[in-house]
C-alpha cells in the first residue's frame, strides 16, 4: 500500500505543477518502483510502454482519427450539420439543438469528444453569438454534447476498454447507442428549458420539408457511416479495426471523387493531424498501462476488493461506488487513462458482484464522459474556452446545469440495464 501511495502521491504532484499527463504516470510509475521491497529493472518501462500497445484492436484508434479529419476536410461536416439544421433548426432555441444534434451526429464518426467539440464548436459557437446566445451557454452546449462522442460508437475509450478487458468492442459500441442518444435528447431538453429562462434567441421558425428532404439527399453518403461501422461490426462482416479502415476509406472516397470538394493537398494535413491526436492518445494508454501494471503487481487490486466488498455485497451499493471512484477520476485523468489503470482494478469485484462487463464498461465510459466538462482537467472545457474566448468561471457556471442532468443520465443507466444492454440481445 505504501507504494501506491507514493505512486498516487507524485502523479498528483505532478499533474499539479502542469506535467503533461502521460510524463506524470510513467515518473509516478518510477517512483512507484523504486520505492517497492522487490527489485524491479527499470528495463521493464520501455518493455511495458512498448507491449501495451502492441494490440491490433488499437489500431482501430487512427482510423476513426482519420476518418474524422477526412470528414472535415471535405464537405461532409458540413452536409451533417445542413441536415441537422433542417432537422431541428426550426425549433425555439434552434441554434442550440442543432449543435446537440450535430455532435450526435458526429460521434457516430469520430469517436473523439475532443475533435468533436472542436468541429462543431468553430461552426456553432460564433454562430451562436451572432443570434444573441450567451458566450457561456453557447460554449457549455458544445462542450456538452461534444461528450456524447465517447459514448455513441465508434468510440475511443471503448475501443481501449475492450482492449484491456478483454470485451467485445462490438457489444461494448452496441450497448452505447441507447445511452448515447438519452444523453443527447436530455442536452436537447435542458437548452430549451434554459434558453426559455435566460431569453435567450427562441424565436421558432417552421419546420419546412422540402429543406428537410434536400438536406438529407445532399447528405445522406455522410449520414449511414455510422450505420455502415455498426452493422457491419454486428453482421460480422468486418472487425472493430477493420471498420475503422473501412470508414476512412469512405470518407477519402466520398469527399474527393463523389462530393470532389477535397483536393490532394488536404490528405498530408489529415494524416498529420490524426496521427498527433493518436501519439497522444496511445502514449497515454502505455503510460496509463505501465502505472496500472504498477498496482497490479503490488496487490492494489486484492486490498481494494476487500475494502470495497468490506462496505457492501450489494451490487447496487457496490455500483455507487464504483460511480463515485470513476467521477474523480474524470476530474483528473484522461478517459483512456482512466479505463487502463481502473479496470483491471476494478473489474474483478464488478464480475464477483454479478455485473455482466459489457455493461459495466458502459457505466465506466458514460461517467468518465462526465469529466470532460468538469474541472480542473476536463478537456472539452479547455477548447469552447479557446473558441467562445470566455472566462473558465462563468462557463464552469454555464456547465454545471449540463454536468446535473448527465449525472441524472448516468443514475438511469446504471440502475436500468436495459437501457444499455437492449440493443446487445439482437
Amino acid at each position: 500500500m505504501i507504494v501506491a501511495i507514493v505512486a498516487l502521491g507524485v502523479l498528483f504532484l505532478l499533474m499539479l505543477i502542469g506535467v503533461p499527463i502521460a510524463m506524470s504516470l510513467i515518473w509516478a510509475s518510477i517512483a512507484g518502483f523504486l520505492t517497492s521491497i522487490y527489485y524491479v529493472p527499470l528495463e521493464v518501462v520501455p518493455q511495458r510502454l512498448i507491449t501495451s500497445t502492441d494490440s491490433f484492436p488499437l489500431l482501430a484508434i487512427p482510423f476513426f482519427m482519420l476518418t474524422g479529419e477526412f470528414m472535415m476536410s471535405g464537405s461532409m461536416g458540413k452536409r451533417i450539420a445542413a441536415f441537422a439544421f433542417a432537422t431541428v433548426g426550426w425549433i425555439k432555441a434552434g441554434l442550440a439543438q442543432v449543435s446537440t444534434l450535430t455532435s450526435m451526429f458526429f460521434a457516430g464518426i469520430s469517436g473523439s469528444g475532443a475533435a468533436d467539440t472542436a468541429a462543431v464548436g468553430k461552426m456553432m459557437i460564433p454562430m451562436m453569438e451572432e443570434k444573441g446566445y450567451d458566450k457561456g451557454f453557447a460554449a457549455a452546449t458544445v462542450a456538452s454534447a461534444g461528450t456524447i462522442a465517447v459514448v455513441i460508437p465508434p468510440s475511443i475509450p471503448m475501443i481501449v476498454y475492450g482492449v484491456t478487458a478483454g470485451v467485445s468492442i462490438g457489444d461494448l459500441f452496441t450497448a452505447g447507442i441507447i445511452p448515447g442518444i438519452l444523453i443527447g435528447i436530455s442536452i436537447m431538453t435542458l437548452n430549451y428549458w434554459l434558453t426559455r429562462k435566460n431569453s435567450y434567441s427562441v424565436q421558432a421558425g417552421k419546420f419546412e420539408l422540402r429543406s428537410f428532404r434536400r438536406t438529407f439527399i445532399e447528405g445522406f453518403l455522410a449520414l449511414i457511416l455510422p450505420l455502415i461501422i455498426i452493422f457491419g461490426i454486428r453482421g460480422g462482416i468486418f472487425t472493430p479495426t477493420e471498420a475503422g479502415a473501412v470508414a476512412a476509406a469512405y470518407a477519402f472516397v466520398i469527399n474527393k471523387f463523389v462530393y470532389k470538394d477535397m483536393g490532394w493537398k488536404d490528405v498530408p494535413g489529415s494524416f498529420m493531424r490524426a496521427a498527433k491526436m493518436t501519439a497522444m492518445v496511445v502514449f497515454i494508454i502505455a503510460a496509463a498501462n505501465l502505472f496500472g501494471w504498477l498496482l497490479t503487481a503490488e496487490q492494489i487490486p486484492q486490498q481494494l476488493a476487500t475494502i470495497v466488498t468490506g462496505i457492501s455485497d450489494n451490487k447496487y451499493i457496490i455500483l455507487i461506488v464504483f460511480n463515485i471512484i470513476f467521477f474523480i477520476a474524470g476530474c483528473f485523468l484522461n478517459a483512456s487513462a482512466a479505463i487502463t489503470i481502473l479496470t483491471p482494478l476494478l473489474l474483478p469485484i464488478a464480475l464477483s458482484a454479478g455485473i455482466d462487463p459489457v455493461f459495466f464498461g458502459v457505466v465506466m465510459v458514460v461517467n468518465l464522459s462526465i469529466g470532460l466538462i468538469t474541472p480542473p482537467v476536463g478537456l472539452d472545457l479547455f477548447i469552447v474556452k479557446g473558441i467562445a474566448n470566455v472566462s473558465y468561471d462563468k462557463l464552469i457556471k454555464s456547465v454545471l446545469p449540463f454536468i446535473l442532468v448527465m449525472t441524472f443520465d448516468l443514475l438511469l443507466i446504471t440502475y436500468f440495464p436495459a437501457i444499455s444492454m437492449f440493443l446487445t440481445k439482437f
